[in-house]
């Protein structure tokens, strides 16, 4: 029988052998499949066409009509002259410093926040969402609302004239700056700390390893989540317009979008020097996209989250060390996000603000009372408010889907070249200021071939609504990146073979998972959808303004008590959203879902 046996395995290694390899060809490897390609005809018509157009105008003004010139450079050395080339170079530098602060103060954050006993955990958890609902301008309201001479200080009692100057310049620059890159760099760790299971840090421990060498161990293995985290901080920073058009405006230093801005907004206009600034923008983003990429394709060691991933225990902190570490988390908070609401919620209620020449400064509910009942029946926030929250619902649910779809690609290991231009596309386009994708739809969705053969929206809803989507999803994609990365293939292996399809398979193991990334993410971009103003602006339809534009204009036209009112309201309000949302997350999802991976704060 073992003779038999023997001879039967020996002949059976001889067919296997001769038999030629089922590997496929290069060609057929190369070949797009079918999602490949609606993946880019998508890509192409949100961001790739639009941004193209754009960035034509830098070497060839006359195909769109805006000079004379079929080809030429001459607009490359215009840009990085006297103003526009000193605001190329300040935004790389406040970029980059800005990136770095973001990204550490959020991984110290995040760690603190969710793996210690730290004082006041669910405030500080909450604080990062409401830094998260509030734009750099209206930041920047709330600090010279608060800081100027005869302000919401003054009202209360201090004096600030001695820090409203220094405020003034790079300081308060990278300040705001980094205040408003923080939630994204801390949702961003947060979210790749969920496949970080407690065995990780006890292993390290049991190696006689304190915290601070356990930290440094453990941190390389969410490195997709961290490099995410400095890429989507470094491109939202060097996006930024509100900041530029405020603070560097009235300091005198001068930042890219706003040398950008003025290209445009001058008479005449020169969007070919405008374009060269875009492009700069969007060449910087390729550093941190590489160096993301190079680790990812180095080691598959980031795949850690599974459905025997662990709950980590929290570490806990002795009385006192527990008591400075809540009060210096307290002080950041404060920073960021309680200066510039206390100026903008004291601003609101304060008569005459920053008026030295007027009546003494007073409170009153007049601005609110505007706000409920305005003079002009069309001209309040309900119906603006409104529009807008349904644009957000749109475009969130559109975004989701999309960004999971576009994450499983960036964090595929075998995309090829395909997956690094889609990644530096994405990415990207985060670098390119609102007003200059605003600009780039309405170059390419108004041609007369793509009005009359592909889709004609110019001028309607669904143009802003594809513009907000393609604003957002590139930072959105970054925020799933990291948490895809660090799913198990196979988990939808194990669910394919027990005949599930592929939709199922999804459903039943990966869906679970990351139920409340994708509800983290959902409220991320659905809060950014309402206070998305430079888009909003340009692409909005005639009689269907948005609140942030509603909110502009009260601004715009000296009605600076109304429209922070109006502000402080729109906080409010997508607050209450981000807060039912979570709360039918708890109580509808299964008790299991809850407890794998990133559980809410306890």
């Amino acid at each position: 029988m073992t003779e038999l046996t023997l001879a039967t395995s020996e002949a059976l290694e001889t067919v296997l052998v001769d038999l030629p390899v089922a590997e496929p060809s290069a060609r057929r490897r190369r070949r797009p499949s079918a999602s490949s390609t609606l993946i880019w005809i998508v890509l192409f018509l949100l961001i790739i066409a639009p941004v193209g157009c754009f960035l034509t105008l830098a070497v060839s003004p006359r195909l769109f009509g805006q000079g004379s010139q079929w080809f030429t450079f001459r607009f490359i050395g215009e840009a990085f002259q006297g103003s526009t080339g000193q605001g190329i170079f300040n935004s790389l530098w406040v970029s980059t410093l800005v990136a770095l602060l973001a990204v550490s103060i959020a991984t110290m954050l995040a760690w603190l926040i969710h793996r210690t006993n730290v004082a006041g955990r669910r405030v500080w958890a909450i604080a990062m969402w409401l830094l998260l609902l509030m734009p750099t301008w209206m930041m920047t309201l709330g600090w010279t609302d608060l800081l100027e001479p005869y302000g919401a200080a003054h009202a209360m009692g201090l004096n600030t004239h001695w820090l409203y100057g220094e405020f003034f310049g790079p300081l308060g620059i990278v300040i705001v700056l980094t205040s408003s890159a923080l939630p994204f760099a801390y949702f961003i760790v947060a979210a790749g700390l969920q496949g970080l299971g407690g065995e990780f840090e006890d292993a390290a421990r049991i190696h006689g390893a304190g915290r601070a060498r356990t930290m440094r161990t453990v941190l390389p293995i969410v490195a997709p989540a961290l490099l995410s985290a400095l890429a989507i901080s470094f491109a939202e920073t060097i996006s930024d317009f509100g900041v530029a058009d405020t603070l560097g405006y009235h300091a005198h230093f001068p930042l890219a979008t706003y040398t950008l801005f003025n290209s445009i907004s001058n008479f005449p206009a020169n969007f070919s020097v405008a374009a060269v600034i875009a492009g700069v923008l969007i060449l910087s983003t390729v550093p941190p996209i590489a160096a993301q990429s190079m680790v990812m394709r180095r080691s598959k060691s980031y795949a850690v989250l599974s459905g025997r991933t662990r709950v980590p225990r929290r570490r806990e902190f002795r009385p006192l060390p527990r008591l400075y570490v809540s009060v210096g988390i307290g002080v950041i908070v404060v920073l960021a996000l309680g200066v510039p609401i206390l100026g903008a919620v004291v601003g609101s209620f304060v008569q005459n603000l920053g008026d030295a020449a007027g009546p003494a400064v007073h409170f009153t509910l007049s601005y609110y009372n505007q706000v409920f009942h305005p003079a002009l029946v069309d001209n309040g926030l309900g119906s603006p408010l409104l529009l807008s929250n349904q644009l957000g619902l749109v475009v969130a649910t559109g975004t989701g889907v999309m960004a999971v779809i576009l994450a499983r690609r960036l964090i595929a290991t075998n995309g090829g070249w395909s997956q690094r231009i889609t990644d530096i596309f994405l990415l990207g386009s985060v670098a390119i200021p609102g007003v200059v994708l605003g600009v780039g739809y309405i170059f390419f969705y108004n041609l007369s071939f793509i009005t009359h053969n592909v889709v004609d929206i110019y001028k309607t809803l669904p143009l802003l609504m594809l513009g907000l989507v393609a604003s957002a999803l590139p930072g959105q994609t970054r925020f799933m990146a990291g948490p895809v990365s660090q799913l198990q293939a196979s988990l939808g292996d194990a669910a394919r073979v027990h005949g599930a399809g592929r939709l199922r398979a999804w459903r039943t193991t990966n869906l679970p998972l990351m139920s409340r990334v994708l509800v983290w993410g959902w409220l991320l971009t659905f809060a950014k959808t309402i206070s998305e103003l430079a888009i909003s602006q340009i692409l909005y339809p005639p009689s269907q303004e948005p609140a942030s534009v509603t909110i502009q204009s009260y601004l715009g036209n000296f009605q600076s008590g109304s429209g922070t009112a109006m502000t402080v309201l729109t906080l409010a309000e997508m607050f209450g959203v981000i807060l039912i949302a979570l709360g039918l997350y708890r109580l509808f999802t299964p008790v299991g879902w809850r407890r794998v991976g990133w559980s809410v704060v306890r």
